[in-house]
C-alpha cells in the first residue's frame, strides 16, 4: 500500500464548492483515508491573489506515484485549472503530492503554513 499526503487548495470565488467537490471525488475513488478540515490562508508569494482555502489529506492506494499524480492533475483540469491559472492568480483547484511513502517530495510546501496547519490536524487525529 502506498501512502501519500496531498495538499488541496482553491482561491476562486467558488472555492468552497471546488474544495467540497474535490473531496467528494477523492472519496468516490476510495483512496482518501483521513483529511484535515478546510481552512483559509493568505496567498504565499503573490499578495495580489485572493485568500485560499486549503486542506491536507492522506491517500492510501495501491497505484504508483505517476498514476496517482496523473489522476490528481486530471482532477485539477476537470475543475477548470489551466496553464494560465498561475498567471491570472485564480486557482480553481491545486492538488500536489507533498509526501510519498514517508519521503518529502515538496519540502517548500511541507514547511509552509498552508500545509503545516492541515498536517498538524492529521497528526492530532492519529494521536487519539
Amino acid at each position: 500500500m502506498n501512502i501519500a499526503l496531498i495538499s488541496l487548495a482553491s482561491n476562486t470565488p467558488d472555492k468552497q464548492s471546488q474544495m467540497r467537490k474535490a473531496f467528494e471525488e477523492l472519496r468516490e475513488m476510495g483512496i482518501i483515508a483521513e483529511a484535515s478540515s478546510i481552512y483559509e490562508t493568505a496567498p504565499w508569494g503573490n499578495p495580489n491573489q485572493k485568500n485560499y482555502l486549503n486542506a491536507v489529506a492522506q491517500i492510501n492506494t495501491t497505484i504508483g506515484y505517476d498514476e496517482l499524480n496523473d489522476t490528481l492533475k486530471k482532477q485539477e483540469k476537470a475543475h477548470g485549472r489551466t496553464p494560465d491559472s498561475k498567471r491570472t492568480g485564480e486557482i480553481p483547484l491545486d492538488i500536489d503530492i507533498v509526501v510519498w511513502n514517508g519521503e518529502i517530495l515538496r519540502p517548500k510546501d511541507y514547511n509552509r503554513d498552508y500545509f503545516k496547519i492541515g498536517l498538524e490536524e492529521l497528526k492530532t487525529i492519529h494521536a487519539l
